[in-house]
């Protein structure tokens, strides 16, 4: 939706009507109805900035983020991922920063822009490992390892992915055994 098509949110929407636009965003966008989940998180926005609330302001950012690159809108996905991250810098929460970064990567390795891919998830999972989110950790991990053979860099794909294995929270017996499979040659080529 181009910015000049947006609707404002009109003062009279409450905050858990802003709430409401921002969970059925996220529904429309899970069912592939994006240009509805657009329309929904603009509005959710435009409220939440006339509130100024910076947390939600930064989460719907976020969000549009991640629907503008499934849309292949490069330009509007990284405006509004710039501002997610900006202001979750502000409010200091790592944790929507590392969601933000780990996005941004999703988003430039749709491009098959792999140096920027690695980089924002390289500092994505650092920022989730600093906020204990193992999990989180993980999955970008295996994102990153991806990117890394498509660099070329196999040694690195594999330490991504070992690494990966390693912060599972709760690992299953194919995880630990790929784990110790991957860990060999790792454990060989330190040496």
């Amino acid at each position: 939706m181009e910015e000049q098509e947006r609707h404002q949110a009109p003062t009279d929407i409450g905050l858990d009507e802003a709430e409401n636009l921002l969970e059925q965003g996220r529904v429309y966008y899970s069912h592939g109805e994006f240009k509805e989940a657009l329309s929904c998180l603009h509005l959710a926005h435009d409220r939440y900035r006339v509130d100024g609330d910076r947390q939600q302001i930064a989460e719907t950012a976020n969000d549009l983020g991640v629907v503008y690159t499934v849309l292949r809108r490069w330009k509007e996905a990284e405006t509004w991922l710039d501002q997610a991250q900006r202001l979750f810098g502000e409010i200091e929460d790592l944790a929507g920063e590392a969601q933000t970064l780990g996005n941004r990567g999703s988003m430039y390795r749709a491009r098959r822009d792999w140096r920027q891919a690695a980089a924002s998830l390289k500092l994505s999972a650092d920022r989730f490992h600093v906020v204990g989110d193992g999990a989180q950790r993980a999955v970008t991990l295996q994102s990153l390892s991806l990117v890394r053979l498509r660099q070329f860099r196999p040694l690195q794909a594999l330490a991504a992915y070992h690494t990966a294995l390693d912060c599972q929270p709760n690992p299953t017996w194919f995880q630990k055994l790929l784990k110790t499979l991957f860990g060999l040659p790792l454990r060989v080529l330190q040496r």
